[in-house]
């Protein structure tokens, strides 16, 4: 059975996080497709065959019950502002990654990333009763390293040639992670950046 059985949502402020549904593809390439965003410059991401191709990944990981990709929508207006991904649960369920993140460009340096990394933090440690998080992060991927940094995320150091998603991906990761330890701490500097507004 998997962890992720009858989950429905996740509930902030400002978004709401729900399962990746097929209905969600065209609104999200709409939305998340620009030339100025890391998947697209990176990735080989570049247009709606492309696309279609990286989420049957994420469908195919969810109907085997191996991860569970999130689509957050803004409450105010239901417009899509981003994605993310728990995925590689460990068998006793003490770990999981949470990746894949892709906030579209109009939403970036607000607080959907914070609330939405808040949210699956939140049900991680808290639902899920995991001891570790676990985040792996293409070295030359700046604004994601340094948003693991505002996260209060650990830097453990960097896996050489680790993990290959494209042809242009030399497969280094930095991996950071937050334990149940340092989950409270964490959560009230959260919880106080997110009602700071």
């Amino acid at each position: 059975m998997s962890v992720f059985q009858g989950f429905q949502i996740l509930e902030g402020p400002h978004i709401e996080m729900k399962p990746l549904s097929p209905l969600d593809s065209d609104e999200l390439f709409e939305t998340l497709m620009s030339q100025t965003t890391w998947m697209v410059a990176e990735r080989g991401i570049t247009d709606k065959n492309t696309f279609n191709s990286y989420l049957e990944g994420f469908f195919a990981r969810q109907n085997k019950g191996e991860g569970l990709t999130l689509v957050a929508r803004e409450k105010l207006s239901g417009q899509i502002t981003s994605m993310s991904t728990f995925w590689n649960p460990s068998t006793n369920l003490t770990k999981i990654e949470i990746g894949f993140t892709w906030v579209a460009d109009r939403w970036m340096r607000t607080f959907v990333n914070t609330e939405q990394k808040y949210l699956m933090l939140k049900f991680a440690f808290e639902s899920l009763k995991v001891k570790r998080v676990e985040f792996s992060v293409d070295p030359r991927n700046e604004r994601s390293n340094a948003a693991m940094k505002r996260l209060g995320a650990h830097l453990e150091g960097t896996l050489r040639k680790w993990r290959f998603l494209s042809e242009n991906d030399k497969g280094d990761r930095n991996i950071f992670s937050i334990i149940d330890d340092e989950w409270p701490s964490v959560r009230s500097r959260l919880e106080w950046r997110l009602n700071q507004g």
